[in-house]
């Protein structure tokens, strides 16, 4: 192959290699979508409560384009705290309670604090890292006895160069939705809230 011809496929290769990490500088305004799929029961016996979602990151900011970097941000315009609401909401009312959204009325409410929805990436022997974590925490009270339990979601993921912003969505997502599932499936929390 004479020199003019690998210099040029040098040169594409190269213009390939940049157009797709040049895509980490870019911002990226994630839809969030919190998704989990509930098995509908009557386990909830028609029990009425209140379902309320506070958002405590230290940050709005999701985190940072490309692979061990700190390149631009990936943000969302949602109020995620009421997604993950809707969510909870939504899945109580297919375990058989009468759930509804805490709007200041008296009454038993479930507190949930998001306390994280973050995205970074790390570089570990050659190959990038992105990690997704959901952090919810869930408080609730009867008769003076207090039940409180931290619920994750994450996702782990390699990749040979920055993810494109559906597969940061897709993470994001999937670490949200699991967070929240394991909140609706927990069968301490369940009972609690049944009784």
């Amino acid at each position: 192959m004479p020199i003019r011809s690998l210099v040029l496929v040098a040169f594409l290769s190269l213009a390939v290699v940049l157009l797709g990490a040049g895509c980490a500088w870019v911002p990226q305004t994630a839809r969030i979508q919190v998704s989990p799929t509930v098995a509908p029961s009557t386990e909830g016996r028609g029990v009425k409560f209140a379902v309320e979602v506070l958002d405590r990151r230290l940050t709005t900011k999701l985190g940072h384009r490309g692979v061990d970097s700190e390149n631009a941000a990936i943000t969302s315009e949602q109020n995620i705290a009421v997604l993950v609401r809707d969510a909870l909401v939504a899945g109580y009312v297919k375990k058989g309670f009468n759930a509804v959204a805490h709007e200041g009325e008296p009454g038993r409410v479930l507190t949930v604090e998001l306390s994280k929805l973050e995205y970074t990436t790390d570089m570990v022997y050659w190959k990038g890292i992105v990690m997704t974590e959901a952090v919810l925490n869930a408080t609730t009270f009867k008769s003076g006895v207090r039940f409180q339990q931290i619920y994750l979601g994450r996702r782990k993921e390699t990749t040979i160069e920055a993810p494109r912003a559906k597969t940061n969505e897709r993470l994001l997502n999937e670490a949200i939705t699991e967070a929240t599932k394991s909140l609706l499936e927990d069968p301490n929390l369940l009972r609690f809230l049944a009784e």
